[in-house]
């Protein structure tokens, strides 16, 4: 009895746990969207670009910072030593004999030791002034880089789950046809054999059948591709099993009130680090003033015996203050302020290109919007209209007032109708997306 029970507990247990491992994750456009913000491989790499670059503006913040250095160099002469020249008249006294010509008089050991430590910092660099807002000019356009790619994955898998949704509607009106082809095919099948069909009829039905299974066939591979695409561009497991929660709702819309363009905002704070560049384009020929601090040991030796006891070191330290004024440097100049004018010019023509195109794009999109919504009630119209005539024409079939092949019309009618009527839908929501893309509120229907 105990065997049994403990047999049967663990029979449900592992059910329960079959079903939670095949369980499907239900997602509507929201889910969707913030799974993808998160976990997206695009976004995530734009986020790591913005890594490298807070770790370059990292980098520029430190280039002011106070330097140190070491390093030991060893040199050797060989047999030659170097000779230092003296005046004739010095010369002669080392000499201790009169000499007409400087003296030459090789000084030095073969062996050379010398060591070092030098602290720098920089006191005066015009760069550093101007430093700062250059910086933040850089942070706003790696965020804005940032949301660019945010943006265009969004639309990218907002677009994939309406298409795909809206695709699954499709597939439910041919699955509903279906049943009741397969249904009317039976009766029909019934009739040939009590005699009151023809089995032309029969056959009819029965390509008529296929044709739509075929179709079905279709537009199921269709949707599995597009939803292995979905979860591609999502940062989702391509084994993980979802079911796309889609309700026909009318708030989709965020109406808008001016262009918001994010490549808009790219391109003016282009403008601005141009112009920050340019500034420091100056910076580059005013004096710079840099301190430094050195402490130098120099040993040198007969034989290489620098760390024997008893041996002398001899120490220089000093500390100084180096000061570099730039002269001339050509018409170098006068050559790179011509390019940034330039430059300038282009971004500002750009900026304005940029405008009028998103302007155009925005009416455009609205005027697209009209006419799909416009489409969209009269399709509604549309079906409502077929599935009256449908129901006549199924009750007129059933009480043999309506032939077959009339009967059959109607159906084809009604689907044609739900079909023209999904693609009316799918053009509404594609209209809206492209309006919250080009004013920048696509992030918005995360929290909807």
């Amino acid at each position: 009895m105990n065997t049994g029970f403990r047999a049967i507990f663990f029979i449900v247990l592992f059910c329960i746990g079959c079903e939670n491992l095949y369980a499907q994750k239900s997602v509507n456009l929201s889910k969707c969207l913030s799974f993808t913000l998160t976990n997206s491989p695009k976004i995530r790499a734009e986020l790591l670009q913005q890594d490298h670059d807070n770790a370059e503006l990292e980098l520029e913040k430190n280039r002011f910072m106070p330097r140190a250095d070491a390093f030991v160099n060893y040199n050797n002469y060989f047999n030659d030593l170097p000779n230092y020249l003296f005046p004739t008249e010095q010369g002669s006294v080392l000499a201790g004999v009169p000499l007409t010509s400087p003296y030459a008089l090789p000084l030095g050991l073969p062996h050379n030791l010398n060591a070092g430590f030098e602290l720098s910092q920089t006191v005066f660099d015009m760069n550093f002034f101007g430093n700062k807002p250059l910086l933040q000019s850089y942070g706003n356009y790696s965020s804005i880089k940032l949301s660019i790619a945010q943006e265009e994955t969004l639309h990218q898998a907002a677009t994939l789950f309406y298409q795909t949704a809206i695709n699954l509607e499709k597939l439910k009106f041919i699955d509903a046809n279906l049943v009741r082809l397969s249904k009317l095919q039976a009766i029909v099948k019934l009739q040939v054999e009590q005699g009151f069909a023809k089995q032309t009829d029969l056959e009819k039905l029965m390509v008529k059948t296929s044709n739509l299974q075929s179709a079905r066939n279709k537009l199921s591979s269709g949707i599995k591709q597009q939803t292995g695409y979905l979860k591609l561009i999502m940062g989702m497991a391509q084994e993980e099993e979802i079911t796309l929660n889609y309700e026909e709702d009318p708030g989709l819309m965020i109406e808008p009130t001016s262009v918001q363009s994010l490549e808009m905002q790219l391109m003016q704070n282009q403008r601005d680090l141009h112009s920050l560049n340019s500034r420091r384009l100056n910076a580059e020929y005013y004096p710079k003033l840099q301190a430094y601090l050195a402490f130098l040991f120099q040993a040198q030796r007969q034989s290489v015996n620098f760390f024997s006891r008893g041996e002398d070191w001899y120490n220089i330290h000093q500390w100084g203050l180096k000061l570099s004024i730039p002269i001339i440097h050509g018409f170098e100049k006068k050559s790179k302020r011509a390019i940034n004018e330039v430059v300038d010019r282009q971004l500002a023509l750009g900026i304005e290109q940029k405008q009028a195109q998103s302007q155009l794009e925005l009416v455009s999109a609205q005027g697209d919007l009209e006419a799909a919504r416009a489409e969209l009630a009269i399709q509604e119209d549309n079906v409502a209209l077929a599935e009256k005539v449908f129901g006549q024409s199924e009750l007129g079939f059933t009480q043999g007032t309506v032939m077959l092949m009339d009967f059959l019309d109607s159906e084809s009618t009604l689907r044609e109708a739900k079909m023209i009527y999904a693609t009316a839908l799918l053009d509404t929501r594609m209209a809206e997306l492209k309006i919250l893309k080009v004013t920048g509120n696509l992030k918005e229907l995360v929290t909807q």
